[in-house]
């Protein structure tokens, strides 16, 4: 009788398990696509490719859609709202996205260039706050 119930509870966490899972987005799928769609926007930078540098952009903008997927849950060891702070950081990301497409469209390339390394900078700042790298 106590090896049925104990196999019973084992079915039943590991379906909780996987259904936790099923319905949390993927954060390490999400990080690898946004870290593709700055590649995509570097790349389109290196061949001077508007077209390029539009799907990095577009590409990274749906990513940060998924805010929710980034945050380890809580507050931070410094007392920050760590969703609130990623949801502004992602907002700040979508805004100097669209800057980085305007500017390349524009020919100012350089300023592409200085919005894109705002952009990591942003990635790097929500990683630390956020994550505690």
């Amino acid at each position: 009788m106590k090896l049925n119930t104990v196999l019973g509870v084992m079915i039943l966490l590991s379906g909780f398990a996987l259904a936790q899972e099923r319905f949390q987005p993927d954060r390490m799928k999400n990080m690898q696509d946004m870290e593709i769609a700055m590649s995509t926007i570097q790349k389109g930078f290196l061949y001077n490719n508007l077209n390029v540098v539009k799907n990095g952009v577009k590409d990274l903008k749906v990513t940060a859609l998924h805010t929710e997927s980034f945050i380890k849950e809580g507050v931070s060891e410094k007392g920050i709202n760590t969703l609130a702070y990623a949801k502004k950081e992602t907002e700040y990301i979508t805004k100097l996205a669209d800057a980085i497409l305007v500017s390349f469209e524009k020919g100012d390339r350089y300023e592409a260039a200085n919005g894109y390394l705002k952009v990591l900078s942003k990635c790097l700042s929500c990683h630390q706050t956020v994550r505690s790298w």
